[in-house]
């Protein structure tokens, strides 16, 4: 198993004791949040399935600096847009999350907040599931705007990443499990960080309800009525 680095408070603390871990799947995403004073251009953007852990790092950017976060779906009724434009309400990184869920109406709003960042050197960070070229744009220099910025993908939850975070997940609730559990769990888990927790929870309330250990037969017996 490749290397693994946690997030360790206070440099990069994730959700509900939960820990960011570095892998193959999200290195690059990472490298761009821990190096937000050298990003080569204002606006950047970050996308990746639902579960790869954006959200998690838009939480660890908010423990460091000044975030403002917003929905793609509903900017033109958002009033933070026209403060944000205004120069009333200021942040030293804005964050336009689910760029998929962008409607039609909302599409000029994201383009005076793209020239906005552009023009006054305003950090925005982008995040959607999917890329620019598969994005239903109608506003034509939108579209020719967002196709332009460099995008950063995240990939689902790999091997490493998985087998990482439920020894972590175990941990937290004093449990000490053997590798062949991990192993047995990595294959036939939802790469999800919320369903993974779940899981783990549910297999230490049956280990603790029957008085037994974390085994193979019994995390195999809490799949089968819980997935």
């Amino acid at each position: 198993m490749a290397e693994q680095l946690f997030f360790d408070l206070p440099s990069r603390p994730a959700f509900e004791r939960e820990a960011f871990m570095v892998t193959q799947s999200n290195a690059e995403a990472v490298a761009l949040i821990d190096q937000v004073a050298q990003w080569p251009m204002p606006v950047q953007w970050i996308y990746g399935p639902s579960g790869c852990g954006k959200t998690h790092l838009a939480a660890v950017l908010a423990q460091d600096f000044d975030v403002h976060i917003m929905q793609a779906n509903g900017l033109n009724k958002n009033t933070d847009v026209p403060a944000i434009l205004s120069g009333e309400l200021t942040a030293a990184i804005l964050i336009l999350e689910a760029l998929d869920d962008l409607q039609t109406t909302d599409e000029e709003s994201l383009f005076h907040l793209l020239n906005h960042a552009r023009h006054g050197a305003q950090k925005l960070l982008l995040m959607s599931q999917v890329p620019a070229a598969r994005l239903d744009i109608s506003l034509q220099d939108l579209q020719s705007r967002l196709k332009a910025i460099a995008a950063v993908a995240m990939g689902p939850p790999d091997d490493d990443l998985v087998a990482g975070l439920l020894h972590k997940l175990f941990g937290d609730l004093q449990l000490r499990v053997d590798d062949k559990v991990i192993a047995y769990l990595v294959p036939r888990i939802e790469r999800d960080f919320a369903s993974m927790g779940q899981v783990v929870k549910a297999i230490d309330q049956q280990a603790l309800a029957l008085k037994k250990p974390v085994t193979v037969p019994l995390v195999a017996d809490v799949l089968t009525t819980y997935l």
